[in-house]
């Protein structure tokens, strides 16, 4: 092959892994206070994953909470979180527990696992990649300088 068509070859290549790689979900805390997320997404395998905790820190913190790579659906992501005094919640039920956890089957709470369902919020997403940001002031008044 031609050296030239090569390059382009190998730039067009790149270029395409790029924007896969780049189809993700993430959450973003643009709130005075700490937050804890939770995430739901399709399963390859069928059903629906959920996964948590992500802490993220007051004022900025982003998280990647869901690969392009782990759902069949990148155009549907669901997200719980919470944090100071203040929840974000939706009416797709979804498992979660206290401690760190990944539900395959996330639709079903099972009690040897102290599973708690929770109401995620629906997002869609035209390009399989989208960012969440969380807003809102604190109890007590704070707010996040941008």
């Amino acid at each position: 092959m031609h050296p030239l068509r090569l390059s382009i070859a190998l730039l067009t290549a790149s270029c395409a892994f790029a924007t896969i790689a780049k189809a993700d979900f993430t959450v973003c805390n643009r709130t005075p206070d700490q937050v804890t997320v939770a995430a739901a997404w399709v399963s390859p395998s069928g059903g629906f994953t959920s996964e948590g905790w992500w802490k993220l820190r007051a004022c900025g913190g982003c998280e990647r909470v869901v690969l392009r790579s782990e759902t069949s659906d990148p155009h549907n992501y669901f997200f719980y979180a919470h944090g100071g005094g203040k929840e974000w919640r939706g009416d797709s039920a979804f498992c979660t527990t206290q401690g760190a956890f990944k539900i395959g089957d996330a639709k079903r709470c099972l009690l040897g696992r102290r599973g708690e369902m929770k109401g995620f919020v629906h997002v869609t997403s035209g390009s399989g990649n989208h960012t969440q940001s969380l807003t809102g002031r604190s109890n007590s008044g704070r707010v996040c300088i941008d």
